[in-house]
């Protein structure tokens, strides 16, 4: 009994150790509060992200109606000068008339024999020696210089109102100027206050979403291109139409060798010119060479190849030839809005071909590449013929 009792202890303990220990109270409530904690803090990343995003595409907006308004002032003030140039002539014009008009009345009066004689006198005059034509012709004069005097304050009105609206118009721009201003600098400022007050873990959080978003879209840009035959992945982004919302138009382009296609000197020499300003900070409003915001920076590449074109995103929508966005070339610009319309368009981006375009974001980035399917992908136009 003794040996069989002996035999059994070493038994006991490994019995014992292969049993599951329970974890202790304390290790729970540890991790039920690290996943408590985790939780929260990805809750707080994505409303400070979600928040941030939209302070950033009403500071895009603003931007946008700031430029527009910027534009108008100095098309009114254009238009004043000219206005105040008509009123000038005008006036100059009935001053001349009037004074051509006191001179023809003077020598009236003269050949009248000093006023002296009565119009049956000066008939009768005038048929005795036979110069009635001329009196006639005077008469005829004097009608074309009242209606000339007609026409004149006519067209002075005319000059008076036109100078009235042009200013009219510089007062509304400038106004609208200032209010979007007001509007970009409280974006920013809100934008600015929640970052600073935001707990640095969570501001941690943000940036380690947003690269994850991106690298996520870099992976879905892979595949899509890996399912079409497109030989060159990396730069095959902009087909990523589940990652980023966005259009697959963008994807055809890409999947069709559009953006192989050959395009003009003027489009490749602003392509090389928007190149060297990568890395160089956004600022709103600023339209270079050392700083830029996303239309300053498209109408500046341009400006180098000898071409102009408008000043704002909505302006060079308007103005320039549309083209297909399955369809772009190296050079064109492409147009990001925040509805279906034309006045909703808020940022454009200058094509680089390969499904990436180069922009200026925003406040706080710099001048960089990007996938041409960002949200909001609106249309494009080719400034220059391919």
């Amino acid at each position: 009994m003794l040996l069989g009792a002996a035999l059994l202890l070493p038994c006991a303990p490994l019995t014992a150790a292969a049993e599951p220990s329970a974890p202790s109270p304390t290790a729970t409530a540890t991790a039920a509060a690290t996943a408590t904690s985790s939780a929260v803090l990805r809750e707080q990343a994505a409303r400070l992200r979600e928040r941030v995003a939209a302070l950033r595409l009403e500071a895009s907006v603003a931007t946008e109606e700031y430029g527009t308004a910027v534009e108008e002032g100095r098309a009114a003030v254009h238009d004043e000068v000219a206005a105040q140039s008509a009123l000038d002539r005008a006036t100059g014009t009935r001053s001349s008339t009037a004074a051509d008009a006191v001179r023809r009345v003077r020598s009236l009066y003269i050949d009248g024999a000093a006023g002296q004689l009565s119009l049956a006198q000066r008939v009768s005059g005038a048929l005795a020696t036979g110069s009635l034509d001329g009196l006639h012709a005077a008469a005829a004069a004097d009608r074309a210089a009242r209606a000339a005097r007609t026409a004149d304050v006519a067209a002075v009105a005319e000059a008076a109102d036109r100078l009235e609206q042009v200013r009219a118009a510089r007062t509304t721009a400038r106004s609208a100027a200032a209010a979007a201003r007001d509007r970009v600098q409280a974006a920013l400022a809100e934008q600015e206050r929640l970052l600073a007050g935001a707990d640095a873990a969570v501001v941690s959080a943000v940036a380690a979403e947003e690269e994850r978003a991106r690298a996520e879209a870099l992976a879905a840009a892979a595949a899509t291109a890996a399912r079409a035959g497109v030989a060159d992945a990396a730069t095959a982004s902009s087909t990523t139409g589940a990652a980023t919302g966005t259009s697959t138009r963008v994807a055809d382009a890409v999947t069709t060798g559009a953006a192989a296609a050959t395009t003009g000197d003027a489009a490749q020499d602003a392509v090389a010119a928007a190149r060297t300003r990568l890395g160089l900070p956004y600022a709103w409003g600023a339209t270079g060479p050392g700083s830029f915001d996303c239309s300053g920076l498209t109408q500046w590449a341009y400006r180098q190849t000898g071409t102009a074109i408008p000043r704002t995103s909505r302006q060079q929508y308007a103005a320039l030839p549309k083209v297909p966005l399955d369809a772009l070339l190296p050079g064109d610009l492409v147009f990001y809005a925040s509805g279906s319309s034309p006045s909703s368009i808020h940022h454009v981006a200058l094509y680089l071909g390969g499904g990436r375009v180069l922009h200026a974001p925003h406040s706080g980035d710099v001048v960089r590449e990007a996938g041409v399917a960002m949200p909001g992908l609106y249309g494009a136009v080719r400034p220059v013929a391919g």
